[in-house]
């Protein structure tokens, strides 16, 4: 039986692909750049924070580093990390929820499940998006892999979670947008998953659906 659910946080129960949309055009605009570059963007982003996935670069060098590819300058990290400031603070204004994600959260509380975030982004930042939408609940859990100095999909990081949760790893559902971080390292360490693809291709279409898959209480 299903008794914690851990959700990821950004493209699931956040926002994270508009929010970055209009975050960059408004960086853009701000640094006198042309704007409508989100899909460079998004690339620059994908490739290295999937360098930071794999051990390669620490959180804040990935930030750097995407930084200096983006506006082709040749910066220090502390340089690329002032100037990425102002996609920051313009990412911050952007931050908004998914309509099924409160409703999603409570009914999983109200249900008796064990309840957690687990996300590769570091603490700060995603306890900011969680007040800031309205999804830090009181017994809603925020596990930053930051924090356990192991991403998704590296294995310890679904096992450190259901430590934090005190519930076995086969009696835990991870449920996110990315196959890789959230499907597929999930099930290896020992979870089950299930594949949240707006669009329609995966197990499921939105957060509501989960009433449909896990009608039983938890006990």
């Amino acid at each position: 039986m299903i008794r914690a659910l851990l959700f990821d946080l950004d493209d699931t129960l956040l926002d994270h692909t508009g929010a970055a949309r209009d975050a960059v055009d408004q960086w853009c605009r701000e640094l006198g750049l042309p704007e409508g570059q989100h899909a460079r963007f998004a690339a620059i982003e994908r490739k290295w924070f999937q360098a930071y996935e794999r051990g390669e670069v620490s959180h804040h060098g990935q930030r750097a580093a995407r930084c200096r590819e983006f506006l082709g300058r040749n910066m220090s990290d502390a340089e690329a990390l002032t100037a990425y400031d102002g996609y920051l603070s313009a990412y911050r204004e952007q931050w908004r929820a998914f309509a099924d994600a409160l409703p999603t959260l409570t009914w999983a509380l109200e249900s008796g499940f064990q309840v957690g975030v687990l996300t590769n982004g570091e603490r700060e930042m995603q306890q900011a998006k969680l007040e800031a939408t309205g999804l830090a609940l009181a017994d809603v859990h925020l596990i930053p892999t930051v924090d356990l100095g192991c991403p998704k999909p590296q294995r310890e990081a679904y096992l450190a979670a259901c430590r934090q949760l005190e519930v076995d790893p086969a009696n835990t559902l991870m449920v996110g947008d990315s196959l890789a971080n959230d499907v597929q390292g999930a099930c290896k360490a020992g979870l089950r998953a299930l594949h949240l693809d707006r669009a329609g291709e995966g197990d499921l279409r939105s957060l509501s659906a989960l009433r449909e898959v896990l009608p039983q209480r938890a006990s």
